[in-house]
């Protein structure tokens, strides 16, 4: 009897931290994120299929997998040759980061106001094109994250809403 307890405990211990590993690897990889396309040296907005790489990480170390990519509209899938972009640092290369490095020591370009930390939960800071034309993030295409950064300004959630309320 205490063969078959010991067993199982065993067997719950590497199930146990098969799910750990899983759930770690599910989080670490989930998100939109922005490489350059190998092929054309152009950004793309890649998505890894995070839920294949949890299952393989439960097991054996992952192997990353895309799961869609801007590029993939106008040619058929490649063959991912941008992964060890995302190898090598896979939370610099994240939507989320890009924007929070970018906002970060900011002020918004209407009221003057600290953009401060963005969080995960907050409504995020917008931004303000060269002709004065406000912007979500949900509104422009995640390969053009970069270039947007380049030549728009920050703007706070409240002045994004005062200004589109009064346009």
């Amino acid at each position: 009897m205490t063969l078959i307890i010991g067993i199982l405990i065993v067997v719950l211990g590497l199930a146990g931290w098969g799910c750990w590993r899983a759930a770690r690897a599910y989080w670490k990889f989930r998100g939109k994120r922005i490489v350059t396309c190998p092929e054309t040296k152009e950004p793309a907005a890649v998505e890894l299929a995070k839920w294949r790489i949890a299952v393989e990480a439960a097991v054996e170390h992952p192997a990353l997998h895309l799961k869609d990519c801007s590029r993939w509209r106008e040619r058929e899938p490649c063959d991912q040759a941008c992964l060890p972009q995302i190898e090598a640092s896979p939370e610099e290369c994240l939507v989320q980061s890009i924007l929070s490095k970018w906002y970060e020591g900011k002020d918004c370009s209407c009221c003057g106001e600290p953009i401060g930390h963005l969080g995960r939960w907050q409504r995020e800071p917008c931004v303000i094109s060269p002709d004065l034309h406000i912007s979500e993030w949900k509104n422009i295409p995640v390969e053009k994250i970069p270039r947007v950064l380049g030549n728009h300004a920050p703007v706070c959630w409240r002045c994004f809403v005062a200004e589109t309320h009064i346009s």
